[in-house]
């Protein structure tokens, strides 16, 4: 595919590390808009910002180097190449989530609201995540006969037939799952809400899709599991919450 955007001497541009970008960036200001319409703090935002980024990629690293330990347990000093590309959604997800939670209850901020806006403005990310692995021939599907099926010609796959296009799959199941939490976020005023659904239904489709990768891991299929049922979970307890407070509650005569 478009493995390389812009090459000139020994500077080079992969098209997956400037969709990388565009990722973060749309992903950061579909945030602050979010942040707006919800009257959410732009101030807690900003402040905080500094520690969620290198925590976030900290927590990815550690993440991946856990997932391949029996490959940098024979070249432990290539654990520091940290421009590998090498780090994990996992521990991203789980990372922030646990710093957010930690930074909302110290501000006295609202973590259920604030998690709406990190989940849906992660899913903008990632949709252009997706796009960047397509272009650059990784997370590459099974062989198919189906007629959309394309046929990648990067060194780093090995089959020469048509593939399953699993990073559009991905890229296309993003896109749905973000307009059905739009949809929650706009029709409901229990934050929280859309937020967990997002979670579930977005690590409902990854445990799907990765049956069609070319490389099916056991690992991922758990972790998207589990974050589902985190997120089913948590969905239940904030679309009951209101109710389980008492505010829906008759008063009492008493």
């Amino acid at each position: 595919m478009y493995e390389i955007l812009f090459q000139y001497g020994s500077v080079t541009l992969t098209t997956f590390n400037a969709l990388l970008v565009v990722g973060f960036l749309m992903g950061s200001v579909f945030m602050v808009r979010f942040a707006q319409f919800k009257k959410l703090s732009l101030r807690f935002l900003v402040n905080r910002l500094f520690w969620f980024v290198p925590a976030a990629l900290l927590g990815g690293r550690l993440a991946y180097l856990a997932e391949h330990f029996d490959f940098y347990a024979h070249s432990p000093l290539s654990m520091l190449y940290v421009w590998d590309g090498g780090y994990s959604a996992f521990g991203v997800f789980y990372m922030t989530m646990g710093l957010l939670a930690y930074f909302c209850h110290r501000d006295h901020e609202d973590f259920w609201a604030w998690l709406d806006a990190f989940v849906l403005a992660g899913l903008v990310g990632l949709f252009f995540i997706h796009l960047g692995h397509f272009f650059g021939g990784t997370e590459y599907g099974r062989p198919t006969d189906l007629p959309w099926g394309i046929a990648f010609d990067t060194f780093n796959i090995p089959f020469l037939t048509p593939l399953h296009p699993a990073q559009l799959y991905s890229a296309l199941a993003t896109f749905a799952v973000f307009n059905v939490g739009m949809l929650t976020a706009k029709r409901t005023h229990l934050v929280g809400v859309a937020g967990t659904l997002v979670i579930m239904l977005y690590s409902l489709s990854a445990f799907g899709i990765d049956f069609f990768h070319g490389e099916p891991s056991m690992v991922v299929k758990i972790s998207h599991g589990v974050i589902a049922s985190l997120g089913f979970i948590f969905h239940i307890h904030c679309t009951h919450r209101k109710l389980l407070s008492g505010q829906h509650l008759p008063p009492s005569n008493v």
